[in-house]
């Protein structure tokens, strides 16, 4: 098996062990076992248990990157690429940002182990010394992510933003971190789609036409 893949389903392995039993359960003994390989299969691709934790923080992050962006994007490049828009004119901001966030919802009730693993590494940093420079850097990534589908959102929506778009975009880092957070204790789909509503209005509270 090429080291790519080895790495890639000894990370998917680790995400399982994690999102399961917790940080202090994903040894390196509970991974490989996960994952059907051996403990010289896992140190031929990670020098150490370290090593594979921050390789999943950085994997699982831009999984959700992608996945971020991947529901407005297509939706801008539409509006935005000087194409018409239509007799009824742009989309109202509000549908724009409620849609991804209606999509993000949907990706986190089909993927929550993903969450989960997230939240317990993020817990792990916290408390893990020489740890917390990966929680930094992918909370940069969720930042840089928020700047990308809010930017693109106004685009479409023909607006622009009359805060800082950096302010704009923790906003919405932080209402997807509660949403993801109460959704997985208590699985109401539907309230988190009430509140993905809500905080759409709330955002495009801070813009106005172009």
């Amino acid at each position: 098996m090429a080291v790519e893949d080895r790495r890639r389903e000894l990370v998917d392995a680790a995400v399982r062990v994690i999102a399961r039993d917790g940080v202090a359960a994903a040894t390196t003994r509970a991974v490989v076992a996960e994952a059907g390989m051996s403990l010289a299969s896992l140190h031929y691709a990670f020098p150490s248990r370290e090593h594979l934790l921050e390789a999943v923080i950085v994997e699982v992050t831009e999984q959700e990157r992608r996945a971020a962006e991947a529901g407005l994007l297509p939706v801008a490049t539409a509006a935005g690429d000087g194409a018409d828009a239509g007799p009824a004119g742009p989309p109202a901001l509000e549908d724009v940002i409620g849609g991804g966030l209606e999509r993000y919802v949907e990706h986190l009730v089909a993927r929550p182990e993903r969450e989960q693993a997230l939240l317990e590494l993020a817990l792990y940093a916290m408390r893990t010394p020489g740890q917390r420079g990966a929680l930094v850097a992918q909370y940069a990534v969720y930042q840089e992510s928020a700047r990308a589908t809010l930017s693109t959102a106004a685009l479409a929506a023909r607006c622009r933003w009359t805060v800082p778009l950096d302010q704009a975009a923790r906003a919405l880092v932080m209402a997807t971190e509660g949403l993801t957070t109460v959704w997985l204790a208590d699985r109401d789909t539907e309230a988190a789609r009430r509140t993905a509503r809500f905080a759409a209005r709330a955002l495009a509270a801070l813009a106005e036409p172009a």
